[in-house]
């Protein structure tokens, strides 16, 4: 998952997609449309994002796939965000302070600020948001990250004070997430947030046709000034060889693209290619509560039998890099520190006798070709590696859903996953294995050490020493193979040739749409 997401860029099986993709998404028997609040204005030439995977949900603060994120990224807005080299920035918030004991956050907003039905952002906003977070029964993807709030207060409609129940340094970088985006409160109160949004981002909601496209208009009272596209529509289609065809004819402005031998083939065009270490990673997730992988042992065993290398050249052509627990930022580790930082054959059969399973031991895991295109050829290079000290892996290929379902019910023994990060190790790993963690389930471990690791972390406030506490972190879940990180791939934004002044972002939000332009 990521910081609140956990699928990515895929096709799901039944989305029925033609190329003839220059004409905005029309309303169906299964679509969503704005009521008569919002703007349905349409342009004759719509600028056209393609993806392999589909938007699924509507509501922010429960949406965990990548292309919801980045969708609603651009309806909604945080309190702060993170620039391009990662740093805490403002956004709804134009600036915050910490008390001097460290255990309350005030924020002060953005004068002007309106929600696309026109009503002014004002704390009670930002108030009913959180709590609305807080509340169990949301489902919040990334209500951990505001886990320390124990109480929120409005002393004027332009400041906000998060009550802390204990220091916490990490979260800021936990607030960034469009899952901890800012709601109306009268939306929360009416139950609309999840069929029609209502943002203060540049763009607002027109319509979404589940499994096909969702249509979104400019905001002409954005406060960060208008954009100069009219229209966006996000479009699914199935391959991502179909959307190189597309970007070629012209019928899609921008394409989200992962696999690099897809890519290759544009090289010779006009069409602009940009390429980015993003913030997520892909990881084989092991449930160590039962069956073999409860063994440490066996765990360690399978890390020393992978050869992350060769699953990165076969998975993504080479195009990424191999990783540790933290893929970028200060506290990112080094890919090969710890247990097996290399694939050592040796080293995995001294694990498997230590274990009492000299002979190996069997094994399922999931993937899912219609979450992670890369996900076949990391599961059958991991299962040949395994092979090799009789370990024997069985690869269950699932549909987006039913590895969405299963992942978030914990019903697997391993899965190949990609999961989204963070600069702040607490605000990755606590959401999995901290106190309270909200995605415990799917984690499929727990460790009253490596809890304590992840809480002293956050409250010291020491940066060198939380930067101690952080590199004891990674070298815990390596050391103990609580899941196995494998390597964060490119990726790649290809636009047309008449798009300008769109730089991609890390954290992979598409909020520089605000600010492109398109010639001709």
């Amino acid at each position: 998952m990521p910081l609140a997401s956990l699928s990515r860029r895929g096709a799901p099986a039944a989305a029925l997609v033609a190329l003839s993709i220059g004409l905005a998404a029309c309303s169906s028997s299964g679509s969503t449309s704005a009521n008569s609040n919002s703007s349905t204005s349409t342009s004759s030439a719509p600028f056209v994002i393609a993806n392999t995977s589909s938007v699924q949900k509507l509501d922010p603060q429960i949406a965990t796939n990548f292309l919801d994120l980045q969708a609603l990224g651009l309806v909604y807005q945080p309190l702060v965000t993170l620039n391009s080299s990662l740093q805490v920035v403002p956004d709804l918030a134009s600036s915050w302070t910490f008390s001097s004991d460290s255990k309350s956050v005030t924020f002060t907003l953005r004068s002007g600020v309106k929600f696309d039905d026109g009503s002014t952002l004002t704390s009670a906003d930002v108030k009913a948001s959180l709590e609305r977070v807080l509340n169990p029964k949301t489902g919040a993807a990334s209500a951990s990250n505001i886990a320390t709030v124990a109480s929120i207060s409005t002393p004027t409609a332009q400041t906000v004070v998060l009550q802390l129940t204990h220091p916490d340094f990490s979260i800021l970088y936990g607030l960034t997430t469009t899952n901890l985006a800012i709601l109306p409160a009268k939306a929360i109160a009416a139950g609309t947030i999840a069929t029609q949004p209502d943002g203060t981002g540049p763009f607002k909601f027109v319509s979404w046709s589940p499994g096909t496209s969702l249509t979104l208009a400019k905001n002409p009272s954005y406060w960060g000034g208008a954009p100069s596209i009219n229209q966006i529509v996000f479009r699914t289609i199935p391959d991502e060889q179909s959307i190189a065809s597309a970007l070629q004819a012209g019928t899609v402005q921008m394409g989200l693209l992962t696999e690099p031998q897809v890519v290759e083939t544009l090289s010779s065009t006009s069409l602009q290619v940009h390429k980015e270490l993003d913030l997520n990673y892909r990881a084989l997730m092991l449930q160590d509560r039962t069956g073999p992988l409860a063994n440490l042992n066996a765990r360690l065993a399978v890390q020393c039998a992978l050869n992350r290398t060769d699953i990165l050249a076969n998975a993504a052509l080479g195009q990424g890099e191999v990783v540790g627990p933290v893929p970028l930022g200060p506290y990112a580790p080094s890919a090969t520190a710890g247990t097996c930082g290399t694939q050592n054959l040796a080293q995995a059969t001294h694990y498997l006798a230590a274990a009492g399973m000299s002979k190996g031991f069997s094994f399922t895991a999931i993937t899912s070709d219609a979450l992670d295109a890369t996900s076949e050829a990391q599961a059958v290079t991991a299962q040949s590696d395994l092979a090799k000290v009789g370990i024997h892996m069985t690869i269950d290929n699932l549909g987006e859903n039913d590895y969405i379902q299963r992942w978030l019910k914990g019903q697997f023994e391993a899965a190949f996953a990609e999961n989204g990060a963070n600069p702040d190790p607490y605000i990755m790993y606590g959401r999995y294995f901290g106190p309270g963690a909200n995605l415990a389930v799917p984690s499929g471990y727990s460790s009253p050490a490596l809890a304590s690791l992840l809480t002293n972390a956050d409250e010291n406030p020491s940066a060198s020493t939380r930067a101690s506490l952080y590199a004891q972190i990674s070298a815990y879940l390596v050391n103990n193979a609580v899941w196995i990180w494998l390597f964060d791939s490119y990726d790649y934004t290809v636009l047309a040739s008449n798009v300008h002044g769109y730089t991609p972002l890390p954290n992979e939000q598409l909020s520089a749409l605000a600010t492109t332009t398109v010639s001709g």
